[in-house]
C-alpha cells in the first residue's frame, strides 16, 4: 500500500474541516399561547416587542414575569417600566442575532483553508511558512468579514401568541304567556 501524498493528505483534511463545520438545518422555534410557556422561550435582557389587545406596540427588554404571569418590560431612564398582564398581550416578537464566535470562524476557515490549499498542491516554489503567512492574512479578512455580518444581521421571531378566546355560545330557553295561549322563546347568543 502506497502512502498518500502530502497535497492529498491536506486535501483530505480540508474535507472532512468542511463537512464538521457544515451548518445544521433550521428549526421551527415554539410560540407559546401562556405566560407559562412563554418563560422558557425568553431571558431577561433580551430585546422585545410587546403587542397589546388595542394593537399598540412597546419596545424594551424583558425583565421577567412575576408570579402572578404579569409581564415587566423595561422601556429605559426616561420611560416608566411596563407591567402587562397575559389577557392584555396580543403577542410578544424577541430580536435575537447569531452569535459573534460562529460568523468569525466560519469566516477564517473561508478566507484560510482555500489559499492554504491552492498553496500546499501548487507548484510554485514557496515556503510552508510564506504559505501560512498569506493564508492567515486571508483568514482574517474572513474574520472580519464574518464579525461583521454576525453583528448586523438580527432577526425578529414571534414567541407568543394570545391564544383567541373560544366564543361563547349560549343557549337560552324562556317561557312565553299571552291571553291567547303559552309557548317557549329559544334564543342563541353567539
Amino acid at each position: 500500500m502506497t502512502q498518500p501524498t502530502p497535497f492529498r493528505r491536506r486535501l483530505s483534511t480540508a474535507v472532512v474541516s468542511v463537512a464538521v463545520l457544515w451548518a445544521a438545518p433550521a428549526r421551527a422555534q415554539p410560540v407559546a399561547a401562556t405566560f407559562e410557556e412563554l418563560r422558557s422561550l425568553i431571558k431577561p435582557g433580551e430585546t422585545i416587542y410587546v403587542t397589546d389587545v388595542g394593537g399598540a406596540t412597546s419596545k424594551g427588554k424583558f425583565a421577567g414575569l412575576s408570579a402572578s404571569s404579569q409581564l415587566l418590560l423595561e422601556r429605559g431612564a426616561s420611560t416608566p417600566a411596563l407591567t402587562l398582564s397575559e389577557r392584555d398581550v396580543n403577542n410578544i416578537i424577541v430580536e435575537r442575532s447569531d452569535p459573534l464566535w460562529n460568523g468569525m470562524l466560519i469566516g477564517f476557515v473561508s478566507g484560510a483553508v482555500p489559499v492554504a490549499l491552492i498553496g500546499a498542491g501548487g507548484g510554485a516554489p514557496v515556503s510552508a511558512g510564506e504559505v501560512a503567512v498569506v493564508a492567515a492574512g486571508y483568514g482574517g479578512i474572513g474574520l472580519v468579514t464574518g464579525l461583521l455580518i454576525d453583528a448586523l444581521n438580527k432577526e425578529k421571531v414571534a414567541i407568543y401568541v394570545h391564544a383567541p378566546s373560544r366564543p361563547s355560545t349560549r343557549l337560552r330557553v324562556s317561557p312565553v304567556g299571552s291571553n291567547s295561549g303559552a309557548g317557549v322563546r329559544v334564543s342563541i347568543e353567539f
